[in-house]
């Protein structure tokens, strides 16, 4: 039984592994840093259509946080101009200079970590409106007779747009997973 929780526990620690990159405090630069926060910020902007609830950046814990007003929260690690992308690249970089001459290594970096930065454009982003459709009216005449039929219709549904609702499940998995592993030690 004990062995099934704390294979549980580790496969949950290892999907957090899988979702974040972590790059050591100090590998980049302030003046890089605030570059990214600002960036960050900006592309948060953008995703949340300039109309945000929360939109931080902090350069000292490269913590961040974007929600947008109706509540969603974009999938930044998709975008480039994000924190979640510019430290994985950072990852990708030392990675791969930890492998110089390592075709294999380099290789592993690429796969595991470069594969999986963002490569959306900000720019590129547009918000989703609710869907539209319509029918102008139509009329047939035949002979001196006429006759029109045509009613306008329209449908919208506010559920046709897309959301960003992607949520990161990163730190409640990884809590959830260390309490399920210290309950199994007891």
């Amino acid at each position: 039984m004990r062995q099934n929780i704390f294979l549980a526990a580790l496969s949950a620690v290892t999907v957090v592994a899988a979702q974040n990159f972590t790059i050591p405090q100090g590998s980049v630069d302030p003046t890089t840093l605030n570059q990214w926060c600002s960036a960050q910020m900006d592309t948060c902007n953008t995703l949340c259509s300039n109309n945000w609830a929360s939109n931080t950046c902090d350069t000292t814990t490269f913590g961040y946080n974007c929600k947008c007003s109706d509540g969603s929260t974009p999938d930044l690690a998709e975008y480039t101009q994000t924190m979640p992308t510019f430290i994985c690249n950072k990852a990708y970089e030392i990675c791969n200079t930890a492998h110089v001459g390592d075709k294999k290594g380099q290789d592993n970096c690429t796969t595991s970590i470069k594969e999986k930065c963002g490569t959306k454009q900000p720019k590129d982003f547009v918000a989703s409106a609710p869907t539209t459709s319509s029918s102008a009216p139509s009329s047939t005449a035949t002979g001196a007779a006429a006759s029109a039929s045509a009613a306008p219709s329209s449908t919208s549904s506010k559920a046709a747009g897309a959301t960003h609702a992607a949520t990161y499940f990163g730190n409640g998995v990884a809590a959830v997973a260390a309490g399920v592993l210290a309950a199994a030690l007891i």
